[in-house]
């Protein structure tokens, strides 16, 4: 496997909150795997509800195909995992991570269409985290170029795009 290392920079000043009354400069969001991955352990942390997708607390993250293509098959897991660097190490920074889904999104039976899924979360400059999907329900399954994005105010630190493949049909897996 080749392991891929990706720099994303942004150049925009952007300030922190008014407690800290510092001025973060973010200078590199750095992308230190992307594809299809493993975890030792996950946990939902939050359900699936009108306004909101499931959220899943993994930890133990393994890379095993460095990919932009990704099967439609149930128990895949994807994304990409990067590191804030800039200063103050340690620091915690409030973080928006979006998935963009392609036409027409995805529906849960009986229930709302997904076109994107956003979340905000608390991540520490300096240290790795993760921005995946995995597929628990054949519903979630849209082929097409699915887009996930990290944000840091008004600045996009980091885009990356993958093209999730239709699921195989019966008719292949006979052979």
């Amino acid at each position: 496997m080749r392991r891929a290392l990706f720099v994303i920079l942004a150049s925009v000043a952007l300030s922190a909150s008014a407690e800290r009354k510092a001025d973060i400069q973010i200078s590199v969001a750095e992308m230190v795997g992307y594809g299809i991955f493993e975890t030792r352990s996950s946990a939902r942390h939050t359900g699936f509800s009108r306004s909101k997708m499931a959220a899943d607390v993994v930890s133990g993250i393994r890379f095993t195909d460095f990919t932009n293509e990704i099967p439609g098959v149930l128990g895949t897991n994807f994304g990409f995992q990067y590191i804030i660097n800039t200063t103050p190490r340690g620091q915690k920074l409030r973080l928006k991570s979006v998935i963009r889904f392609p036409e027409p999104g995805l529906q849960q039976p009986g229930g709302r269409l997904y076109k994107e899924s956003i979340e905000y979360k608390q991540v520490t400059i300096g240290a790795r985290d993760l921005h995946g999907y995995g597929f628990d329900e054949p519903w979630e399954i849209v082929p097409g170029d699915w887009v996930f994005e990290v944000w840091y105010k008004d600045a996009r630190l980091i885009r990356k795009t993958f093209s999730v493949l239709p699921p195989a049909t019966g008719d292949s897996e006979q052979q």
